[in-house]
């Protein structure tokens, strides 16, 4: 939970640091390049990133990448012009690309289909938290004055100080606090993550052997495995070319975070379009951190109390097709009514943590589902990537092309997700009707030969 807060924190101090003076060093198309060339180094190294986390310990690649993106982040403080932001952006990208994929695999490993909806939700609406967060430390900032230090330097470089020593004044050594004073408090995470996260439950030194058992069985329903070192690659092939929920699922993912790309760059910036001063819009944003959790554990609870799983990535985003309808129709002068659109296009993105947790239950094989993490990411990044560049400063302060451009998108994903429901009620419908044959029952354990659901056909989707 605390990787994925940071994770989303730091990536979007941008958004912050462009009411804080940042935007005076950059054109509005480099700003906007800023936000997209996060997601290239992302989607770049996605792939690479699938591969290196099935070869080495999980954990421990987890803990590396943590603390090298926190360095990453404190060296946006010392880049004044385009060029140094675009490279470090692209290293931002790079580091945190294994997060999601790393956190969905983990929480296959421990918990069965039903209860990874919610433990997925959880971590997930971090995104929430570090909105509130991230909008209240930069609020704080912009009342710092500084002859040596812009604002939006300082709140790059002390991140989250004042949290973390109130928080933790008691516990570390002041050697440590002087240490996350000066920004580094991924890298702290990082270096913790790497020593203390299990790479599995067999790796777990806080539970006896019995209790590993215990773990591993708790699973065995699941029907996925937990973990295999050897990468398939008739898995990869099987994942692009035989199986009919590959691309529905990448396009669902990509059209639903367009959105997500415009909330996590542009909010502040339409927000002040409003007529807010840079202060006022800043804290004014904290309330879309709220409408991220409650959309999150609204979706993920729901759809794992009535194993609905695709039918709740289309219901929580028709608060956000209203989102854009408001900015869309409503007059300028009708700031409150525009405002409340602003928030609910915050609901949208909540779809995410479902659209993991229908991958770790849907597909068995762990190549397999380490690569369907990697498709879901790379259709992620592309939404990201598109969302920042429909916002033209020709456009502004209405963004009528963006905000139709967001209506369509969204409505396809309510559209397709109902789709896709009905995909998988065919396809079991189909399995139900199949006769295993005998000397497949005689097979033990075939919960952890590392099968795929396309090959083991007592697998059974969920919706």
């Amino acid at each position: 939970m605390f990787i994925y807060f940071l994770q989303y924190l730091d990536k979007t101090l941008l958004n912050y640091a462009a009411v804080m003076g940042i935007r005076e060093n950059l054109t509005d198309s480099q700003y906007s390049n800023l936000g997209t060339i996060f997601y290239v180094g992302y989607i770049a190294s996605e792939p690479i990133t699938t591969y290196l986390m099935q070869r080495f310990p999980l954990g421990k690649y987890l803990g590396i990448n943590v603390t090298l993106w926190g360095v990453v982040v404190a060296c946006h403080a010392a880049c004044h012009t385009y060029a140094p932001l675009m490279v470090i952006r692209v290293l931002l990208g790079v580091f945190e690309a294994c997060v999601a994929p790393s956190l969905v695999l983990i929480t296959g490993m421990w918990w069965k289909k039903p209860e990874q909806q919610r433990r997925t939700g959880l971590w997930y609406m971090q995104i929430g938290v570090a909105q509130i967060i991230g909008a209240a430390i930069s609020y704080g900032f912009q009342h710092v004055n500084s002859t040596r230090l812009e604002n939006w330097q300082i709140l790059f470089l002390f991140m989250v100080r004042a949290f973390v020593a109130a928080m933790f004044y008691n516990l570390l050594s002041q050697l440590l606090i002087d240490f996350v004073h000066q920004g580094l408090l991924t890298v702290v995470v990082g270096i913790a993550t790497t020593f203390l996260l299990p790479d599995n439950p067999m790796g777990a030194r806080f539970l006896t052997r019995g209790e590993k058992v215990l773990a591993i069985e708790h699973v065995r329903q699941n029907k996925t495995g937990v973990e295999n070192k050897k990468f398939k690659w008739d898995q990869v092939r099987e994942l692009l070319f035989n199986d009919r929920y590959t691309w529905p699922v990448f396009f669902i993912t990509l059209l639903a975070m367009i959105d997500n790309g415009a909330v996590s760059n542009f909010s502040s910036i339409i927000i002040k379009t409003f007529g807010f001063s840079n202060e006022r819009t800043t804290i004014i944003q904290m309330p879309s951190g709220a409408v991220s959790i409650i959309a999150t554990i609204f979706a993920t609870y729901a759809a794992s109390w009535s194993d609905e799983r695709a039918l709740f990535m289309g219901i929580i985003t028709i608060p956000s097709v209203l989102g854009a309808g408001l900015l869309l129709g409503l007059d300028q002068k009708l700031k409150v009514g525009r405002l409340f659109g602003v928030y609910l296009l915050n609901s949208c993105p909540a779809m995410l943590p479902v659209v993991y947790a229908w991958s770790g239950a849907n597909t068995a094989g762990y190549t397999k589902r380490a690569m369907r993490n990697a498709i879901i990411l790379i259709a992620f990044c592309i939404g990201n990537i598109i969302g920042p560049q429909m916002f033209k400063i020709h456009d502004a302060p209405g963004y009528s092309p963006a905000n139709i451009a967001l209506i369509v998108t969204m409505s396809a994903v309510v559209v397709m997700s109902v789709a896709l429901r009905q995909l998988v009620v065919w396809d079991n419908k189909k399995r139900e009707a199949e006769v295993v044959p005998e000397h497949l029952d005689m097979i033990e354990d075939r919960e952890f030969m590392d099968l795929t659901d396309v090959q083991n056909r007592e697998f059974r989707y969920a919706k």
